[in-house]
């Protein structure tokens, strides 16, 4: 066995009025310990998301978690997030997004991939100078992968790659499984923020599951 504990990474909603999901994660940032929080932004204009990330941010951030934002590096730094993360590298235009996302951000903040859809697109992403990549995450129609492909592909990354894994739980169950694969990081989303008894007692249940888990030795 293993002293290793995989730490917890909340994924934001689609955000599309900042006053109703700020008190929402206030309430799940303050439970324990988060390691970061991808905020996911419906705003279509940059302007409208840097000023969303900006009244977000600090929320998270004041609790001792990093910010990560899905979408544009120069929404994620002039909104004062910790990082971006880049979807997929399948296409010549998704590793060209990631290289230009790493070339605007690094060294001083992070960069994670996720969308990756098969484990050639996972590799290359691992080669690049990124800070994780991430499996299982919602997909732009908002459908999820199946699960028992994010538990083989999170059990392959951790065992061979020294890149830190994201493996994300589409419910509060799927927490414990996702972290005996060995991951450093388990994502959790709808989960938390459409729990029917709140985030935080989400949240508070997710850190739970992630203490208890029969860890891997590493």
């Amino acid at each position: 066995m293993s002293d290793f504990t995989p730490r917890l990474y909340l994924v934001s909603p689609l955000v599309t009025d900042v006053e109703a999901f700020a008190p929402q994660l206030e309430a799940a940032c303050r439970v324990g310990d988060i390691a970061a929080v991808l905020l996911r932004l419906a705003a279509s204009d940059e302007r409208t998301a840097i000023k969303q990330v900006k009244a977000l941010a600090p929320i998270a951030q004041n609790e001792g978690a990093a910010v990560v934002v899905s979408g544009a590096p120069v929404i994620a730094m002039r909104g004062g997030a910790d990082g971006v993360h880049i979807a997929g590298t399948g296409s010549p235009a998704e590793v060209e997004a990631a290289r230009e996302a790493l070339e605007a951000m690094k060294p001083d903040r992070i960069v994670g991939i996720g969308g990756l859809r098969s484990k050639h697109d996972a590799m290359v992403a691992g080669e690049m100078d990124i800070d994780y990549v991430m499996f299982g995450e919602p997909l732009p129609n908002a459908t999820l992968p199946p699960f028992a492909q994010v538990m083989e592909r999170a059990a392959w990354w951790a065992e061979i790659f020294a890149v830190p894994c994201v493996a994300f739980a589409p419910a509060l169950e799927d927490v414990t499984p996702l972290a005996e694969t060995g991951v450093e990081f388990v994502a959790v989303g709808d989960a938390v923020w459409s729990a029917p008894e709140g985030p935080a007692k989400a949240v508070a249940c997710a850190l739970g599951a992630l203490a208890s888990a029969e860890v891997p030795q590493r």
